[in-house]
């Protein structure tokens, strides 16, 4: 059962006795004054491979639950409820899948034991829809056996609190998580789906590559007062009046704010275009003057594509440096996607160069990795190493597979448990003299 795996692992990963613990985690360091004289932010002390990788199985759940949640709205299966289950999924035709029934749970949701339960009584119909999904995967059996060692207490502590697909066909798709062992609130977007005769608007917005301005958050207003990002991930979180009443973005706060509690922190993830959807939602919510927003916001993505130009890539190293936001961006060194678009398509306007944020996890063939941060990273050199990749690429179109990226991760978890990210963010190794100093770079261009 591939989502019944995925749900299985996303629970051994998030406790801190989970198999995946190899070595003992370190203390993090925060980035700010700021941030070490606030009792209230929390403090991370997981390894960078235990952050990353629930993150990394809530992208791909994204694609299965979405699949899924389709057929039975589709009526091309019909799945089997447990006793006292908080949602009709065969009955949602217009509406979210909203699990939050107040009467259920506290209010937190459908937790991953009762998920599991749904998922043994619609096997076939589970195993019928995933069979050739894009998002599933099965794991060998050194992990089925991990899994099986323990940890099932926790699947009382992760709940499944919404998941928005009923638009699908006009725009973006997410899943909201409460993960209430490790206090956070989960955002994972879907990727593409792939296109079809009925449905292409994933790929018609990553292909809509010109850049739109957009008002920069209120906390880098002074350093940016706009900046230009990619216009089809932009419409789909701030620009969908003509398909939705609300805004995507404005629903996502929403969701968030009722899950919200004390010493809870926001996690934002996705891969492919969720990935980029990932990045330009956790920029703006890191520089929102929303008051109980709780600061730094983490973005963790796989295979992202470029969301925005220089103004974007300037504002969001301020996020960083202020401790308002922590972001790696995880790529297969062969997978192009994330190299795309380089250069902004603009009929109208002279085209701008794309640039990508954050610390950059580059996951190689070699059984390696590298890391290095926006402030010091060349985008020519990520152009050509990937481009050259090109025909390769076309031949292996699995460097872009979620599987692929959970391969190499566990490959590299003994290093990658002896880090955390914000090691990374004080490595000069890793990120810029001027970044660590604190220094903002100003940018002539405003763009």
């Amino acid at each position: 059962m591939k989502l019944a795996i995925l749900l299985a692992i996303t629970i051994t990963s998030v406790t801190a006795f989970s198999p995946f613990h190899q070595h003992a985690s370190k203390s993090t360091t925060v980035l700010s004054a700021t941030a070490v004289d606030d009792p209230t932010k929390p403090v991370v002390k997981d390894s960078l491979f235990e952050e990353s990788m629930p993150m990394l199985y809530a992208s791909i759940m994204a694609y299965d639950f979405a699949k899924v949640i389709e057929s039975a709205r589709n009526g091309d299966i019909t799945l089997k409820l447990p006793a006292d289950f908080p949602l009709d999924l065969n009955n949602i035709q217009d509406k979210s899948a909203n699990f939050c029934n107040k009467k259920f749970n506290n209010g937190n949701g459908a937790n991953f034991a009762e998920l599991m339960a749904l998922i043994e009584l619609n096997e076939e119909a589970f195993d019928k829809v995933l069979k050739n999904a894009y998002g599933g995967i099965i794991f060998d059996k050194e992990i089925m056996n991990n899994i099986a060692k323990g940890n099932a207490a926790l699947e009382k502590d992760l709940f499944l609190c919404k998941f928005r697909n009923h638009q699908a066909k006009t725009s973006c798709v997410y899943g909201i998580v409460k993960d209430a062992h490790n206090k956070r609130i989960i955002v994972a977007f879907r990727g593409s789906e792939p296109p079809s005769l009925t449905s292409n608007r994933d790929w018609q917005t990553n292909a809509n590559a010109e850049v739109v301005k957009m008002e920069a958050p209120a906390l880098v207003r002074g350093l940016q007062e706009h900046i230009y990002v990619h216009n089809g991930f932009h419409d789909y979180l701030f620009d969908n009046q003509k398909r939705i009443k609300i805004q995507i973005y404005d629903k996502i706060v929403d969701d968030i704010k009722p899950l919200m509690e004390d010493g809870y922190s926001v996690y934002v993830t996705g891969h492919s275009l969720g990935g980029s959807l990932a990045h330009l939602l956790s920029f703006t919510l890191a520089g929102s003057d929303i008051d109980w927003m709780p600061k730094p916001i983490t973005c963790i993505s796989f295979a992202a594509p470029f969301s925005g130009a220089s103004g974007y890539k300037t504002a969001s190293e301020q996020l960083e440096k202020d401790g308002l936001l922590r972001s790696l961006r995880i790529v297969n060194e062969e997978d192009i996607v994330p190299s795309l678009n380089p250069i902004s398509l603009c009929l109208f306007s002279p085209p701008k160069p794309m640039k990508h944020t954050g610390i950059n996890l580059r996951l190689t063939n070699k059984n390696g990795y590298t890391t290095e941060h926006s402030s010091i990273g060349r985008i020519l050199n990520a152009i050509k190493n990937d481009f050259l990749q090109v025909p390769s690429f076309w031949k292996e179109i699995g460097w872009h597979d979620p599987k692929l990226y959970a391969d190499r991760m566990a490959v590299n978890m003994k290093g990658l448990n002896a880090v955390t990210i914000d090691d990374l963010y004080n490595d000069p190794t890793v990120v810029s003299k001027e970044f660590i100093e604190g220094k903002t770079k100003s940018n002539r261009n405003k763009d």
